[in-house]
C-alpha cells in the first residue's frame, strides 16, 4: 500500500486476514479515543428535538462563544487579549477540518508562486497535516522537533517554495514532547520572515503529566511571542474525551480568524444547536477534565511499574500515547495482533522519509493509553509478554 495512503488504512491492510488469538477479547491501543474523560458529558442536553429541527447558528450560540472565552481567560490568562480584541475564536467542526480549510486558505493565498506552495511540519506528525497539505496540490517539507529550533528554522529557509504555513504541535502527537520557550518564539519569527499562517496544534494541551504547558497565547499575552498571522486549534475530542462531537474552537488573530469564519460559514459544517449546549457544557466544567487526567497519570504509573524493563520505555511529556522503540514496528505490531489481540499503531505510519531516506517512526510504536485501569492493566500486561516473548501472567506481580 502507498506511503500516502492513511495510517489507520495501513493498518487494516497489515493485520488483513491474521486472525485474534482464540481467548483474548481484542483491546484497540492504535487510536486516541480516551474512556477517562467522559464524566462531563450531559446526553440529555442532545435529546433536544427542537434543537435538531433547526439550522445551526453560523459561529455557534452566545453560550459556547462564552465558553470559549472563559476557558482561555482560565487556562491561558488569555482577558487581556480577548478585551483588547486582539485575539478571535470561531467553532469548528474538531480539528481535522479546521486543519484543512486553515492550509486550503493559506496555500491559496501563495498560490502560483515560484517553486510551488510549502507547508512546514513536524515529522512525525498527525496524518492530516500530510494529507491536507497533498490535498491542496502543496508541498509538505517536515522538521524534527527533536532538532530544536534550528531544525525548524532550516526546514522554512530551505523550502525551495513559498512557505504557506508553519505547523506546531504542542504537546506532540505522537510522541509527547513539550516544546521549549525557545523553541515556540523561533517558530514565530521563521513564520513572520516568510509570511505564513503559523497553526500551533495545542488539542493535547490538557493532558498534562508533571506540569501543565503555558500555552502558546500565554506567550502572545506576555509579548514572549509576536506572531502576524496564526490560529491556534483546541478540540474536545482529547480534552473531554469526546471526539464524537466534532467539536472544538481555533483562536488566533482576527484577521485570520476572520478569513476562516467566512469560509466556514459559507462552505462548512456550523455546530448544531444540542452540539453548542453540550460542547458548552464541557469547556465550562474543568472538574472532569481533572478526574481524565488523574485517570491518566495513574495509566502512566502503571506502566511505569509494568513496562519498566522493555527496552527503550520512556514516559512522555504530555499526552496518552507510549512512543516505544522496537526493531521492526510492522512486525512487532503484527505480532502483536496475532498473538496478543493488541492493535498498536507502526510509527512508519505517522512520518515520512527525511532527506536521507529515513523515517524517524520506523521502528517504535505508538500505543494509546486510553482506557480504564482494569484493561488498561490487562493490555499493558499482555504488551509487555508479548514484546519480552513471556507469558503475561507471568508479568502480574510486576504491578503489585
Amino acid at each position: 500500500m502507498s506511503s500516502l495512503a492513511g495510517a489507520f488504512a495501513r493498518l487494516r491492510a497489515l493485520n488483513d486476514g491474521i486472525p485474534a488469538p482464540a481467548g483474548l477479547a481484542p483491546v484497540q491501543l492504535h487510536l486516541g479515543e480516551s474512556r477517562l474523560g467522559t464524566g462531563g458529558f450531559d446526553g440529555t442536553l442532545l435529546a433536544d428535538p427542537d434543537g435538531w429541527t433547526r439550522y445551526p447558528p453560523l459561529g455557534g450560540t452566545p453560550a459556547l462563544r462564552t465558553a470559549y472565552t472563559g476557558w482561555l481567560r482560565r487556562r491561558f490568562g488569555a482577558g487581556p487579549l480577548l478585551d483588547g480584541r486582539a485575539l478571535a475564536v470561531e467553532p469548528t467542526p474538531g480539528t481535522k477540518q479546521a486543519l484543512a480549510t486553515a492550509l486550503a486558505l493559506a496555500v491559496e493565498r501563495v498560490r502560483g508562486a515560484e517553486g510551488g506552495a510549502v507547508v512546514v511540519m513536524p515529522n512525525p506528525f498527525y496524518p492530516t497535516y500530510r494529507a491536507a497539505t497533498v490535498a491542496v496540490g502543496a508541498r509538505p517539507v517536515f522538521y524534527d522537533p527533536r532538532g530544536g529550533p534550528s531544525a525548524l528554522e532550516d526546514a522554512v529557509a530551505t523550502a525551495g517554495g513559498a512557505v504557506a504555513s508553519v505547523i506546531l504541535c504542542d504537546p506532540g502527537n505522537p510522541r509527547g514532547e513539550l516544546l521549549s520557550t525557545e523553541f515556540l518564539g523561533a517558530a514565530t519569527r521563521a513564520a513572520v520572515t516568510a509570511d505564513a499562517l503559523l497553526v500551533v496544534d495545542e488539542c493535547y494541551t490538557d493532558l498534562w503529566l508533571a506540569r501543565p504547558p503555558a500555552g502558546y497565547l500565554s506567550l502572545v499575552r506576555r509579548g514572549v511571542v509576536r506572531p502576524e498571522r496564526f490560529l491556534v486549534l483546541h478540540t474536545l475530542s482529547k480534552r473531554s474525551g469526546a471526539p464524537g462531537l466534532r467539536s472544538g474552537f481555533a483562536a488566533g488573530d482576527t484577521r485570520t480568524v476572520t478569513d476562516y469564519a467566512r469560509h466556514n460559514q459559507a462552505c462548512g459544517v456550523p455546530t448544531p444547536l444540542p452540539v453548542c449546549a453540550a460542547a458548552a457544557r464541557l469547556w465550562d466544567d474543568d472538574a472532569h477534565v481533572e478526574r481524565a487526567r488523574a485517570g491518566l497519570a495513574a495509566n502512566w504509573a502503571l506502566a511505569d511499574r509494568v513496562l519498566a524493563d522493555v527496552p527503550g520505555y520512556r514516559r512522555a511529556d504530555a499526552g496518552f500515547f507510549l512512543w516505544l522503540p522496537v526493531g521492526d514496528d510492522e512486525a512487532a505490531a503484527r505480532t502483536l495482533w496475532r498473538d496478543q489481540a493488541l492493535t498498536v499503531m507502526p510509527g512508519r505510519y505517522l512520518a515520512a522519509d527525511g532527506p536521507d531516506g529515513t523515517n524517524p517512526g520506523s521502528g517504535h510504536l505508538r500505543i494509546a493509553l486510553v482506557h480504564d485501569e482494569p484493561l488498561m492493566r490487562e493490555a499493558l500486561h499482555r504488551l509487555r509478554a508479548g514484546l519480552t516473548r513471556t507469558s503475561p501472567h507471568l508479568c502480574e506481580d510486576v504491578s503489585a
